[in-house]
């Protein structure tokens, strides 16, 4: 399918670095045009973005719930007669995401671990994501695994902090970082960790028919919308905010130009966020002391 085919309402995801660091910025679809999708504006720290390169895309298409992962030829931001938007452009067609893979959730919680039956040498993990076919585990440094050791898994995840516990497979040895890890096979797929993947499905995706849509004008219909637009698009008007934010795909970015109070801001919510992670790993270990006695 062609990238203006995508429906009105579907959730965008384009994946870019600001300062070597990456982000990923959230969008929504409006409507397809001639040249590309529509989709609602684009800021940061209300400077519209600009995409100097191809960037990588990921698309939800509301109408059939398939995800679509590209590279877009270019995307900008676009003034029309409703406003300003951003449009993506793509030559390529897009194929939908091969859905019979098994979904990964990240979990990066703490755990504990038994090698091989071992029970009575417990060692500490961070289980960092799971499937329905799969674990992978970050392990001390002084914890040796290969394929084919048997790890007993016990976690606790939730509200509820409710107790989870899996048998599997050690299957490969990686890097996760300068961490050690290792991917595991699950060879018990129980009734607790099916409950488990499925509400982390329900939280990670918004359910189609609660995804709104966009009406840019109710007076008309939106193929005169699409029509209008088109017009507006072919006269290649750059908004007149006059700050615009150019970053690269992929690439470290210069963003000299931002206020310093934006800065301050942003250093607060980054405070703000070690303090609930550091609050948070308090109450994991304090689980985990639990977690032993059982």
């Amino acid at each position: 399918m062609k990238v203006s085919e995508i429906a009105n309402g579907s959730e965008v995801k384009i994946y870019a670095a600001i300062n070597g660091h990456s982000v990923v910025i959230m969008t929504e679809a409006i409507f397809g045009v001639n040249v590309g999708l529509l989709v609602r504006p684009m800021e940061y720290f209300g400077k519209y973005i600009q995409f100097l390169e191809p960037s990588n895309v990921q698309i939800r298409n509301k109408r059939d719930g398939r995800v679509y992962k590209f590279m877009s030829t270019a995307i900008s931001p676009v003034k029309t007669r409703y406003g300003n938007f951003h449009l993506i452009r793509c030559s390529s067609m897009l194929e939908p995401e091969n859905s019979r893979r098994a979904e990964r959730f990240y979990i990066e919680k703490l755990g504990l671990i038994s090698v091989n039956g071992n029970n009575m040498q417990l060692r500490n993990c961070l289980v960092h994501d799971i499937s329905m076919r799969g674990i992978s585990l970050v392990v001390d440094d002084d914890t040796e695994c290969v394929p084919g050791d048997k790890i007993d898994v016990m976690f606790r995840y939730g509200a509820t902090l409710h107790n989870y516990e899996l048998s599997t497979v050690v299957v490969r040895n990686f890097k996760l970082g300068k961490k050690n890890a290792v991917g595991c096979s699950i060879s018990n797929l129980n009734i607790d960790l099916i409950g488990l993947l499925s509400s982390k499905k329900n939280e990670k995706q918004t359910k189609l028919d609660e995804a709104p849509a966009t009406d840019l004008n109710p007076k008309i219909t939106e193929q005169q919308q699409i029509l209008e637009v088109e017009e507006d698009v072919a006269k290649d008007i750059i908004p007149e905010r006059p700050a615009t934010i150019t970053i690269r795909s992929g690439k470290q970015m210069n963003l000299k130009d931002m206020e310093e109070s934006a800065d301050s801001d942003d250093m607060a919510i980054l405070r703000k966020n070690k303090e609930k992670k550091m609050a948070d790993e308090r109450r994991e270990i304090e689980s985990l002391l639990d977690l032993r006695n059982i």
